[in-house]
């Protein structure tokens, strides 16, 4: 990867962010980060903001930091590079290890939000949680993360 990207507009490469599993970010009150394999989500409208709905389950660590954390999270659609690191992301719980750590991930610091992006991440979006709701037809609570700022790796706006 070439390892730069440039901003974009919310829907832009709305293909790369469908078919791939996301990785998805989140921070305690102290700083300790998060990251969990993120299958379930959308790219929406919620009153007149693009917003990032994401569904995680109750029993994750992440519902606890989403709820009790940071007000923020980010959305990272990994390239080749670090897709092994849904694998990790998707197997252990942050309540026992240090999953970017054991993923070997790098992070970029947020511009617009404490929450950081994953670093050779084909599309990554900052994101405020603006409200979250039970859902009524899953184990699942809906977060919706209005989007501040989203970048795209050079290598796919070429």
């Amino acid at each position: 990867m070439s390892g730069t990207r440039q901003e974009i507009g919310p829907y832009e490469y709305m293909d790369h962010f469908k078919k791939n599993t996301a990785l998805i970010v989140s921070m305690d009150k102290e700083g300790k980060l998060n990251v969990m394999a993120l299958d379930w989500k959308t790219i929406e409208e919620l009153d007149g903001n693009s917003v990032i709905r994401a569904q995680v389950a109750y029993t994750r660590y992440t519902y606890e930091l989403l709820t009790e954390g940071v007000n923020e999270f980010t959305v990272n659609i990994p390239s080749n590079e670090i897709n092994h690191a849904v694998d990790i992301a998707g197997s252990y719980s942050g309540r026992n290890i240090d999953k970017i750590k054991e993923a070997r991930l790098e992070t970029i610091p947020g511009k617009r939000t404490k929450v950081p992006t994953i670093k050779n991440s084909l599309l990554s979006y900052e994101c405020q949680i603006v409200h979250s709701c039970k859902s009524d037809m899953s184990s699942h609570h809906y977060f919706y993360g209005k989007i501040l700022i989203a970048y795209a790796s050079d290598d796919i706006t070429k």
